[in-house]
């Protein structure tokens, strides 16, 4: 790459996503974009392992139409309140103007729970829980940004019915659980689970859990949600079931989804370097790349042995290419040092001779030879010291941007760079008065840091900049 990621880092990600074939953001329709090879794969791998996690936690896969009738979207006044500024609607098919509007969904809670009403009649029926992979649309009105913010976005969307709230909180630990393994796992990226304050929870939610990281900038990004809706939803779509004693109850739920637009944006540009991307083997499309290493009189022979090593790493399923390409062995090297290949392998008449591969790390650069028998025993040790070190370096990163502010001084200081850990008195004027400041993305109970407006105690906060 020719741009510093960290001088330049919105230049050094368009680039990264336009070099890379990622996605294409020049579609003629503001915020929306199309989804290239590269980063189709990482998306399917993201959406594979979550869904596997979900089904596997007793979550039913569906797929449910992506209109929904204006008189369903605001069946539940808050929650279409908190859309309406930006929900696409059909007024007409052909030249007909419809009798009854139909929205494209901005989220799944109003056209699931209609069916759930209909789907849920006995405490046997419980709990009950579905999911789903698919696109949702939101005339988003600030800047637009490629996988970040958008009109158009992917995502996994999950909604469960329980028979107590109890119930239902304890999904949602079971929900934070699957989401700690997709996202510090398979990613590879540090996250803090926030709860968001009142007024920025999720419409009809008792509260709203958000899944936190802080980008190379210093902003923060949301990458997931969890929401506890408790009875508000299934009272006004009248999901009731009958207890063991014949009693009918409201049921109690909850939703929650990962964005997999934000996931992909954010392993870019945690992991990332001045040379590309940086991709966790488990969601790297190609895990290693095969160089040959060609002389003149020893083409065929280089090649006979690249293909015998093509040849043992898909018998151990290794995602891998040869690079045959008529180009120099360093233009090889800068492209898919760019794509982020985990792993290369370079194969010349040397290595032939020894019996060994010459393999270099696109994680830490790090170069060493490696016996030619000895790769089944030694690559996916390799692929999970990368892993390791993605991880732990991202986690080393991500705690070095977190502060404490006692006043408005220290959080304008540290606004902008990271987490600001501070307290708040309880008072919305107050807290209107810090949002002024940063962005107020966590409240919890707590008496040890006083509010930086009135001096008062209550709560503990963290603040900043957002996305």
């Amino acid at each position: 790459m020719e741009l510093e990621k960290e001088d330049a880092l919105s230049e050094w990600y368009h680039k990264v996503l336009k070099e890379a074939k990622i996605v294409d953001s020049r579609y003629p329709i503001k915020g929306t974009l199309v989804y290239r090879k590269w980063g189709v794969f990482v998306i399917r791998s993201i959406q594979r392992e979550l869904e596997k996690m979900l089904e596997t936690a007793g979550h039913e896969p569906t797929f449910f139409p992506v209109m929904i009738p204006e008189n369903i979207l605001g069946k539940e006044t808050k929650h279409i309140a908190g859309f309406e500024d930006e929900v696409f609607w059909i007024t007409h098919a052909g030249k007909n103007k419809l009798d009854v509007k139909l929205a494209l969904r901005p989220t799944s809670e109003t056209p699931m729970y209609e069916m759930f009403s209909l789907w849920i009649r006995s405490y046997n029926d419980l709990p009950f829980k579905i999911h789903q992979s698919c696109a949702v649309y939101r005339y988003e009105t600030k800047h637009t940004r490629p996988l970040i913010r958008g009109r158009e976005f992917l995502w996994n969307e999950g909604h469960s019915a329980h028979t107590d709230y109890g119930d239902a909180e304890k999904n949602i630990s079971e929900i934070k659980e699957i989401y700690k393994k997709l996202i510090n796992e398979l990613l590879c990226l540090p996250f803090i689970i926030d709860k968001r304050p009142e007024w920025d929870k999720f419409p009809g939610a008792e509260y709203t859990l958000a899944f936190d990281t802080i980008m190379p900038d210093g902003k923060v990004l949301q990458i997931a949600t969890a929401h506890h809706l408790g009875e508000n939803f299934s009272k006004v779509f009248d999901i009731k079931y009958e207890d063991e004693t014949g009693k009918q109850k409201f049921v109690h739920q909850t939703s929650y989804g990962p964005s997999f637009g934000r996931l992909l944006a954010a392993a870019i540009l945690i992991h990332g370097d001045e040379k590309g991307l940086v991709l966790p083997p488990k969601i790297a499309p190609v895990q290693v790349v095969i160089v040959p290493i060609v002389f003149k009189g020893k083409t065929d022979e280089i090649y006979d042995y690249a293909n015998k090593i093509k040849e043992k790493l898909d018998a151990l399923g290794i995602r891998n290419i040869i690079d045959s390409r008529e180009l120099h062995a360093g233009e090889k090297y800068y492209h898919w040092e760019m794509k982020g290949v985990p792993v290369r392998f370079e194969a010349g008449p040397r290595d032939l001779k020894a019996g060994k591969v010459f393999v270099a790390r696109r994680d830490t650069g790090e170069k060493f030879a490696l016996d030619y028998d000895e790769i089944n025993n030694k690559i996916f040790e390799l692929f999970k010291n990368i892993e390791d070190n993605l991880r732990d370096t991202a986690q080393e990163k991500f705690e070095k941007k977190f502060f404490k502010a006692e006043n408005f001084n220290e959080i304008d200081e540290f606004t902008g760079k990271g987490i600001i850990e501070s307290g708040w008195c309880g008072e919305k004027s107050c807290a209107d008065e810090i949002e002024k400041h940063s962005d107020m993305i966590a409240v919890e109970e707590g008496k040890d840091a006083a509010c930086p407006v009135c001096g008062g105690f209550g709560y503990r906060i963290r603040v900043a900049k957002t996305y």
